[in-house]
């Protein structure tokens, strides 16, 4: 296992750098990066409507979307 080095906040040794640049990455930083991937994906045409799902017991097949 790597150990951790002053400018580190946690032990990386399994990670590849791009994970351990997310773990250095305060909370707020996080969540800043993570709604540019949102607001990414909703610009690229993703939707946040759920998927239907035949095994939930509030699925009718019949019902509009």
């Amino acid at each position: 296992m790597k150990k951790k080095t002053q400018n580190e906040k946690f032990p990386t040794g399994d990670f590849i750098d791009e994970e351990t640049d997310w773990l250095n990455l305060t909370p707020g930083k996080r969540l800043l990066e993570t709604t540019k991937l949102w607001e990414l994906y909703l610009s690229l045409g993703g939707n946040l409507d759920p998927e239907p799902d035949p095994d939930s017991p509030f699925y009718f097949k019949s019902a509009p979307r």
